[in-house]
């Protein structure tokens, strides 16, 4: 039997994958340092699984996550008019300072943007809606810096790391793109590289798309959060046991409890983002049921001596589902921060352990 590990997206609440994989080393589930056979993960999913598939252990996937911060992940981007500036840090202070490094200070801001008052920013906002390229409100040069020293291109792109799926999204087709360090349906595999874990996690909007050859890609979270089909077909005629780990509860529903109103931008914008991932998650099991209720129903015909046509899918033992009993804090989305990790940590993996005591 093969086993695969398909991680969503969740930008900081990421560290929740690292209590996670904890809890799966402890149980037996997969080996540390090594993975089971797939690895699929779309955004910081995407990132996590790379992580995994360089050989990363539990330890040092903790080290990463506890030294890395906010200004390792983004920053305020250029494509922004210097007139809106600072309003836009200021909305996005939250997203923009940890509190490892104490917050920006008027002395930390370009010297244009000092002395600016809000009365002469406020005439001149028109400015934004002048004729200029724009790409995101934030620049990910040193999210690519930091994931550089994180991965092991040449492991992951060896045979003997895990097959490893990537998931992003074609920015002008709305085309699901799938990059695999193993041939799949005829295509040759990919060779893993730093720009398609940029592809992966680019929130559109928020941050840049990224280009790859021809095609311009943003996160695989905006069409697929969590990629089944792919992990069942590189499975091939293997039996499959397929944990999914998410980071919105399984049973919340938009309106329930526990959905508190945002209260700014930022917890607005994050707040979306949960929805629409709990809501591709609904997509992928409904899809994976209709297949098994295929399978079944072909099966009934043939026991009736009915021969179907065409060919007919073999039933899939639904995933082991792990993810939080709660929704998260909104914050936690974009807050790289201490604390909010190791508290992600811990909830993954108690998560973990409690639906394998359910399995």
């Amino acid at each position: 039997m093969k086993k695969a590990l398909v991680l969503s997206g969740g930008g900081a609440r990421g560290a929740y994958h690292v209590g996670v994989i904890e809890a799966l080393v402890e149980l037996g589930w997969m080996e540390d340092g090594r993975g089971p056979d797939i690895i699929a993960g779309t955004s910081i999913g995407a990132i996590n699984a790379a992580a995994l598939a360089s050989g990363l252990t539990v330890a040092q996937l903790r080290e990463v996550w506890l030294r890395m911060h906010t200004e390792d992940v983004h920053r305020l981007s250029a494509d922004l008019p210097p007139v809106v500036r600072p309003l836009m840090r200021f909305l996005l202070r939250s997203v923009l300072t940890s509190q490892a490094h104490g917050g920006a200070g008027v002395d930390e801001l370009p010297p244009e943007e000092r002395g600016q008052s809000a009365q002469s920013l406020l005439g001149r906002l028109g400015e934004l809606f002048r004729a200029r390229p724009f790409r995101s409100l934030l620049d990910t040069a040193p999210w690519r810096r930091t994931l550089t020293g994180w991965m092991d291109f040449e492991r992951i792109n060896s045979a003997s790391a895990p097959a490893l799926l990537i998931a992003a999204t074609e920015l002008q087709s709305g085309a699901l793109e799938l990059f695999c360090n193993r041939p799949r349906s005829g295509r040759p595999a990919t060779t893993i590289g730093i720009e398609h874990l940029m592809a992966s996690s680019s929130i559109p909007v928020v941050y840049p798309w990224t280009t790859i050859g021809g095609g311009r890609y943003w996160d695989g979270a905006v069409i697929a959060n969590t990629p089944l089909d792919p992990v069942i077909e590189l499975a091939g005629d293997d039996e499959l046991d397929i944990l999914v780990v998410m980071m919105t509860p399984w049973s919340a529903t938009p309106g329930g409890a526990g959905a508190a109103l945002p209260q700014d931008m930022v917890q607005a914008l994050t707040l979306t983002l949960d929805w629409a991932l709990l809501a591709s998650y609904r997509v992928a099991f409904e899809r994976l049921e209709q297949r098994n209720q295929l399978a079944a129903a072909v099966a009934r015909l043939r026991a009736a001596g009915i021969e179907p046509p065409g060919p007919a899918p073999r039933p899939i033992a639904m995933p082991t589902v792990i993810a939080p009993q709660q929704l998260m804090p909104l914050e936690w989305i974009v807050d790289y921060e201490d604390g909010n990790h190791c508290q992600l940590f811990e909830l993954g993996r108690a998560d973990a352990r409690r639906a394998f005591a359910a399995r």
